[in-house]
């Protein structure tokens, strides 16, 4: 990656620095403009860039439109921001706008299940998000899922790497707010949308997405009205393969090994994990706006956002331990003492499952308000509710192999690594080969509502040093509830083929680790999803479970309130210094929060019978959040900006709940060694006791940050910036288990220490718009941009004395990441190339039994291709093709163990789509 960036900033240096003057005309110096935070109905994006003059050359077609639109957000905030807009986000070979914020420097995505997801802004996931200046959250969470809207239907995402007073707090990593489209966009009648098809290599699985936008405006004898509804689904269908091994690294010794070959060290398991989804997104919004005059306007708009799941997952166990074991055929990595390769006999079956998933959302958001200006002064108020609510229900059947085959382990493939078995005289395609285990049923429901009122007074000054006093209030009242319950039914010891499951249907022929044949273990018998699903009834019959879906656990059950009181002032100011002008913003926004979360616990008497007495918990607690801001610009295309600002993000519902729920005692099957000596670290780990408990006590995660960009604009689509930041941050949040009580582990949420992460950021775009080359060659373009991160903590627990030196090194942050993107634009044809990557980083950390040390387990470096190109052979109709993950490279992820020493963890091969589609606009 370094060598990626050195070599991004030296062409960047090398192609604003060149001697050849681009064609475009030198911008006006920057004007004030507020950011999008200031309103709940700001103007619209690309009402901030006007048509082509008459002495500009070059055309601005949608593509270029929208780069300019961007820069003029970018180059005109208050804050440090950075935009995509309208087309910017149509062009992206993306289909949701997560996927679209991974191109902006500084934000980073995970992978996997066909889409982005886990967005991050400069290292930090707590993230404020807003729908048009407004908050939005899914379900009970603190924010929405930023896949949950389709690239379609957004006018703009803004990334508010700086905070500003009139902003909604929140989120220590700054703000994401998604524009929506508004009927006064557009300067009358609009009709467009798309119709696209989406072939997915893996799960061999077709799916069709569109979405249609009617907008128009027309006067009337009470003002100018208009009116705009969009409607959009997004469907994938999607396949990821994964091979794994366990994190527990076990050791030969005399009773498993040959003489001579004791003390040598392996993963005590293997696994193949194939995760099959169907999911879709219908998501539609509606936009009111009516202005009976100049100065007063009135909107009123909706959202809805639907998700739906139908995923089938299979999973197969392939233990390397057990009673009675025996390792031969050992092998070894040259000068290490790590098993390379070996034959297993008589080790414990294999096992698994098949799961069937249904996941459901309904997130429903409503509001309106007013804006009122008269010269100067400018006042607006907002009023909107917000219900969202989501459903997982889970269904697994569990199986088992009818005995212990021998099997041939490998622990690194040669091809990407990771494990791989082979079983000798056994048919894993012969349902005959497979009893069942067990019946797992899971119901997950959580909800959230909210009303939040907002008021907000802007004053511009004439003249002097005060340019717009900003104040503002704001109200919102939050409502969060969970409800779990789950029941498992295991049936192992009846040995009951399964095949014999009412409704049964086993196959083995389904798709699976697409790209290569390294796992030779693809197709293996296994419950479908619809026998599972259409069944249940006789199923439930059939394991002796009760009827119906698992009760609600009360222990697992809270429900909280949160009222917020929120009060801000904010002054600009603005003075010249010679050839240079000096802006900026200082303000103030306290913040009152009051949280109150009620639920049970779950108790075990003196008799032995279980009660659940309510407990509850309360807060009451004042954030008092300044920020500061200079903006000089030098002359009017060079620009330094400045920035102090203290956030704050408050902790989940769920982690806030006063609950503590323990498991039910470990049963262990006929013949298990660990009924005849429970003392060995594997049956210690085996045998504990586990729950999982709130922390009503925890604090919200603070953070001072510190930001400078200097931002050079040489044309309308033309820049070059470099940013340098840092977050001093005190109080993340970690889940640690309290084995402190023999026999007993409980989860719990705790705060952590003190937090630093630095880093630089660098940006370049531009069109070739140079003088005198030929216009085809001027539709060439390049976006790139790379961020450094240093992220160091203190992390580690204070019950916890045996974590690894790494343990500083915080999780989720990658030290390097990028992109370049080729593209090419003229009236008929566009088509670019992106590419994306992000260095290694740690996922998580793990303490394991056999290993008292908590090592990472960290996601190798990955970069991701891909493209997308569209034609136009008629004016508005656009045809479009788009390929993601061109490379089809996978996800690795290993674990260090003892000293540093390592086995691959994880091997994830996800999704490769192709998209062929229509695009069209009157």
């Amino acid at each position: 990656m370094k060598p990626f960036l050195r070599a991004s900033v030296s062409f960047m240096i090398a192609i604003t620095m060149a001697p050849a003057a681009f064609a475009q005309t030198a911008q006006e110096a920057p004007k004030p403009q507020t950011s999008s935070a200031d309103s709940i109905n700001p103007a619209s994006p690309a009402a901030a860039v006007q048509e082509s003059g008459t002495e500009e050359a070059i055309i601005v077609t949608g593509l270029r439109r929208s780069l300019e639109s961007a820069q003029s957000i970018k180059r005109n905030s208050d804050g440090i921001v950075d935009a995509i807009v309208a087309e910017d986000i149509g062009k992206l070979p993306d289909t949701f706008a997560s996927s679209a914020l991974q191109r902006i420097a500084g934000v980073n995505v995970t992978r996997g299940g066909g889409e982005s997801a886990g967005v991050t802004v400069r290292g930090l996931p707590d993230l404020t998000t807003t729908y048009n200046g407004r908050q939005i959250f899914t379900a009970e969470g603190r924010y929405v899922q930023i896949q949950d809207f389709p690239a379609g239907t957004v006018a703009a995402l803004e990334v508010f790497k700086s905070g500003l007073a009139n902003q909604i707090e929140g989120g220590i990593a700054g703000e994401i707010n998604v524009r929506g489209r508004k009927p006064f966009d557009f300067k009358g009648f609009e009709l467009s949308g798309s119709l696209n098809g989406v072939l997915s290599q893996q799960s061999k699985g077709t799916t069709w997405n569109g979405n249609l936008l009617i907008s128009d405006r027309w006067n009337t004898g009470i003002g100018e009205m208009g009116l705009l509804v969009n409607a959009s689904y997004v469907g994938i269908n999607f396949l990821d393969s994964t091979r794994e091994q366990s994190m527990v690294i076990a050791t030969t010794n005399a009773g498993n090994a040959p003489a001579g070959q004791t003390g040598l060290r392996y993963p005590d398991a293997q696994g193949n994990f194939l995760g099959y989804g169907d999911r879709w997104r219908p998501s539609a919004n509606a936009a009111f706006q009516w202005k009976p005059s100049s100065e007063l306007e009135i909107y009123a708009d909706g959202l809805f956002q639907g998700f739906r799941s139908r995923d089938y997952n299979r999973y197969m166990f392939v233990p390397i331990f057990g009673d009675g074991m025996q390792l031969s055929n050992i092998t070894t990595r040259p000068g290490t003492n790590q098993i390379a390769s070996m034959t297993v006999t008589g080790a414990a079956r294999p096992d698994g499952y098949s799961g069937s998933f249904n996941g459901h959302t309904d997130t429903y958001q409503a509001g309106g308000g007013a804006i009122w200006t008269r010269d100067r002064l400018r006042i607006s108020a907002d009023v909107a509710y917000t219900d969202s609510k989501y459903t997982a229900n889970t269904v697994n059947i569990d199986y088992a192999a009818a005995s212990s085959p021998v099997r041939n382990v490998a622990f690194e493939a040669p091809i990407d690594g990771g494990p791989t078995q082979q079983f000798v005289d056994f048919n894993l395609t012969d349902p005959a080969n497979f009893i069942s285990r067990g019946l797992w049923q899971e119901l997950l429901v959580v909800s959230g509502r909210d009303w939040q009122a907002r008021t907000d007074l802007s004053y511009d000054f004439d003249t002097g040093f005060l340019k717009r006093f900003d104040v503002g209030l704001r109200y919102a009242d939050r409502k969060a509830g969970r409800d779990l319950g789950n029941l498992y039914i295991n049936n192992e010891g009846a040995r009951i083929p399964l095949t014999s499951l009412p409704g049964a249907e086993v196959r083995a022929t389904l798709p699976g680790f697409a790209y290569n044949d390294v796992q030779p273990n693809v197709f293996y018998a296994a419950s479908t999803r619809d026998s599972i699903r259409d069944n249940l009834p006789a199923l439930r019959s059939f394991f002796s479970a009760p009827a119906g879906i698992p009760p609600f656990n009360p222990a697992e059950n809270f429900r909280a309130n949160e009222k917020s009181y929120a009060a801000y002032a904010q002054l600009k100011y603005g003075f010249d210094l010679g050839t240079m002008i000096v802006d900026g913003v200082v303000g103030l926004r306290a913040v009152k929060t009051k949280t109150r979360i009620d639920g049970f616990s779950r108790v075990e008497n003196a008799d032995g019978t279980i009660s659940n007495p309510p407990v509850s918990a309360k807060n009451d607690y004042t954030d008092y959040l300044p920020n500061v801001s200079a903006r000089i610009g030098f002359t009017d295309k060079l620009q330094l900006r400045l920035a102090f600002t203290q956030t704050r993000t408050r902790p989940n519902f769920f982690d806030l709940r006063p609950n503590t729920s323990l498991l039910q005692p470990v049963i262990l099957a006929p013949g298990d060694p660990c009924l005849t000596d429970g003392t060995t670290p594997e049956c210690v780990e085996r045998l504990r006791r586990g729950g999982s408990a709130g922390n009503p006590n925890l604090k919200p995660l603070t953070s001072d940050n510190y930001d400078a960009s200097l931002e050079w604009y040489f044309s309308k689509t033309g820049s070059f910036t470099a940013a340098v930041f840092r977050h001093d941050a005190d109080g993340f949040l970690a889940t640690v288990d309290d084995r402190s009580q023999p026999g007993l582990r409980i989860a719990s949420p705790i705060n952590l220490g003190k937090t630093r992460l630095q880093g630089a950021e660098v940006t370049f775009t531009s069109f070739l718009d140079i003088d005198g080359l030929p216009e085809w060659a001027k539709g060439f373009g390049l976006q790139a941009n790379g961020t450094f991160i240093d992220a160091k903590g203190d992390l580690v627990p204070n019950f916890a004395t045996t974590y690894s030196n790494q343990q500083q090194t915080f999780p989720g942050v990658s030290k390097w990441s990028g992109n370049i993107v080729a593209l090419y634009e003229k009236r008929q044809f566009s088509a670019r190339v992106a590419y994306n990557y992000r260095s290694k980083f740690i996922s998580f950390y793990s303490l394991e039994a056999l290993d008292p040390i908590a090592h990472p387990v960290i996601e190798k470096g990955r970069g991701q291709l891909d493209l997308s190109a569209t034609v136009t052979p008629v004016e508005n109709i656009t045809i479009a093709f788009d390929v993601v993950n061109v490379l089809g490279n996978p996800l690795q992820r290993y674990r260090q163990y003892d000293n540093g020493d390592s086995y691959t963890r994880q091997v994830l091969y996800l999704e490769r789509a192709y998209s062929l589609g229509v695009r069209f606009r009157f």
